[in-house]
């Protein structure tokens, strides 16, 4: 666990502060230990399409790590926020060391899945009365 805790810093950040951008690539993701922070995208007309908020105890960023592959959205601090970095290497070590945080890491996905399906059926709806 010590190698883990080494590959753990904190950041801070004011409201409007931004956490990361789409299209960034980075080997870390975050865990709120206070505050809000918004997830979104922009659609092709470059307005904001939010994702959902993460609050104290939730995590976001980890899609990116797990997947190699550029951030799918950008996050951006709604309220003062303390945020634990956690770099790619903790993260293996957590997943390993602490199988209820690994179940409660794929909980947390299947619930924003979850969130984004229903978001992509409003979606569809919205667009099906125009």
């Amino acid at each position: 666990m010590s190698d883990a805790l080494s590959a753990i810093q904190k950041e801070s950040y004011k409201p409007g502060d931004y956490v990361f951008f789409e299209g960034d690539i980075e080997n870390h993701f975050y865990i709120v230990e206070t505050g809000v922070v918004n997830i979104f995208t922009k659609d092709n007309m470059g307005k904001r399409i939010s994702i959902c908020d993460i609050v104290d105890g939730e995590s976001f960023g980890e899609f990116a790590l797990i997947s190699n592959s550029p951030r799918s959205a950008s996050a951006q601090a709604v309220t003062d926020v303390v945020l634990v970095k956690v770099s790619e290497d903790g993260f293996k070590q957590l997943m390993s060391e602490l199988p209820t945080w690994a179940e409660c890491m794929l909980k947390s996905f299947v619930d924003r899945l979850q969130n984004m399906t229903e978001k992509i059926r409003e979606l569809e709806q919205f667009k099906k009365r125009d």
